[in-house]
């Protein structure tokens, strides 16, 4: 062969070469350990890291949360003041900050004081104008929540989830994928949390606050259905990691060991939560996770046969767990003979009654309850919860909070829509398709687990709900060879 003919073959396989990088499946290999993340890439894992950790006191444990706030204030100001502190970022995009702005619009409005004419004929008022009759302050302009402590408290819990969406909304795809491995990494430390929580390692009970619930695996949470759902998202995230390793087609056995080993120790912390709905809703995340990693598989009769031994193992396994005392514990949680929330949920729909339509104020669902709470009902405990977060939604924004619930859930169903419809191109990246599962999968375990529980009124779990809802977007900022 001449020489020329070597340099024009040699072209040809370099021109084929740079179309698949382009637009093949190579692209969708995104290295999230051997490359470093940009500045503005480091302080949304900042943010997301911290709100995992410190956001999970609810309101019980306030103090953790007041220092996440504070934190999070510190981190946005080189966010919006530094440019150098913004590489890596994109443009905010419009759809989160319609988004940001309709989560805090019920909050805002319930603080907007309204004269005396008008709030006095709300309904469920009749015994606040009489207690500040005494004091001759019946005159005076008030809002329309019932205690605006709580609401401002309430909005500054819900800025920072609000703030999150935006800045996830501007980064790449790579940027992204950073924040998947926080939530591995955070959910991993959980777990190491939780085990000396089980074992009282040194007679310390290692827990951040000072009510939890006791007995159970709650790592950074103060509560395990909380802790469940962190569990949830990381068995989510692990399955985008893995994506991202497995895009170039190659063979990756480091990453599928460390993918099942990962997934299995998280399924394991999840059981020792005790939390019944997290364990059942598991089934969704390893549902979205085989979505994620089916087109990458190469033998795919033999994963079917794989997992059908695996599934085996884990019966065997877990009968011979059964005779463990713990093991025992968690599942006698099944039993719904002396379930509490039929009660709760009777009480908050009186009081949803007693405000209707104009809702009594975000984070009023405690005194609310203890007025509403009936005599056969009542114990040496306090409800602090509606244990629904619909039903604690509609009793604490009323009608106005459930149009913009609806529109909020709508404007996200579009965005979910979108992006289905983007990523089942033939030409779409795997990292993104992930991406996109993911979000799904963990906004799907969250509205289904908030029927049961509020998980929502963790700033935690609102935190990664804030991260799921942005990843709907396509990624803001340009894709780097180096992020």
């Amino acid at each position: 062969m001449s020489s020329s003919a070597r340099a024009i073959k040699s072209s040809a396989q370099a021109s084929r070469s740079k179309g698949r990088s382009s637009s093949g499946r190579n692209t969708d290999k995104l290295p999230v350990v051997t490359t470093r993340p940009l500045p503005g890439t480091v302080l949304c894992m900042a943010l997301v890291g911290l709100a995992m950790v410190l956001g999970g006191g609810g309101t019980v444990n306030p103090l953790t949360e007041m220092i996440l706030q504070v934190l999070t204030a510190l981190i946005m100001i080189p966010l919006i003041a530094s440019s150098g502190w913004q590489r890596g970022l994109g443009p905010v995009q419009a759809p989160a900050f319609i988004l940001a702005g309709l989560i805090l619009l019920i909050p805002v409005l319930q603080l907007v004081p309204l004269p005396p004419s008008i709030w006095q004929a709300l309904p469920g008022r009749s015994v606040e104008i009489q207690s500040i009759a005494l004091i001759q302050a019946d005159k005076s302009w008030m809002p329309l929540t019932m205690s605006p402590a709580r609401t401002f408290a309430s909005l500054l819990a819900m800025i920072c989830p609000a703030l999150l969406l935006l800045q996830v909304s501007r980064l790449s795809l790579r940027g992204r994928n950073w924040l998947c491995m926080v939530v591995v990494g955070v959910a991993a430390l959980s777990v190491m949390l939780g085990v000396l929580q089980l074992s009282r390692t040194a007679g310390f009970e290692w827990s951040l606050y000072s009510q939890f619930s006791q007995g159970f695996l709650v790592g950074f949470q103060a509560n395990r259905n909380a802790q469940a759902d962190i569990l949830l998202a990381a068995i989510l995230a692990t399955g985008v990691i893995a994506t991202s390793r497995l895009g170039d087609g190659r063979h990756h056995v480091l990453t599928w060991t460390g993918m099942i080993m990962a997934i299995s120790a998280f399924l394991v912390g999840l059981f020792m939560t005790g939390s019944r709905t997290g364990i059942t809703l598991s089934a969704i995340s390893l549902l979205f996770v085989g979505f994620m990693l089916w087109p990458m598989l190469r033998k795919r009769a033999a994963v079917v046969y794989g997992l059908a031994g695996a599934v085996g193992l884990m019966i065997i396994s877990g009968g011979l767990l059964l005779q463990l005392q713990s093991v025992q514990k968690v599942i006698g949680r099944f039993s719904l003979a002396h379930e509490a929330r039929w009660d709760l949920w009777a009480d908050t729909w009186y009081a949803i009654g007693q405000v209707w339509p104009y809702g009594s104020g975000i984070g009023t669902i405690v005194p609310m309850l203890e007025a509403a709470e009936r005599l056969e009902v009542v114990d040496a405990t306090r409800p602090v919860r509606a244990h629904n977060d619909w039903l604690e939604w509609m009793l604490e924004a009323g009608l106005p909070g459930i149009i913009v619930l609806g529109l909020i859930l709508l404007f996200v169903l579009y965005l979910a829509a979108r992006a289905i419809i983007s990523v089942s191109k033939p030409d779409a990246s795997a990292s993104r398709r992930a991406q996109v599962q993911f979000s799904i999968g963990f906004l799907l375990i969250e509205a289904l687990h908030a029927i049961v529980d509020y998980p929502m009124r963790s700033m935690s779990l609102a935190a990664i709900a804030a991260v799921a809802v942005a990843m709907l977007l396509n990624p803001a900022a340009p894709q780097r060879s180096h992020q």
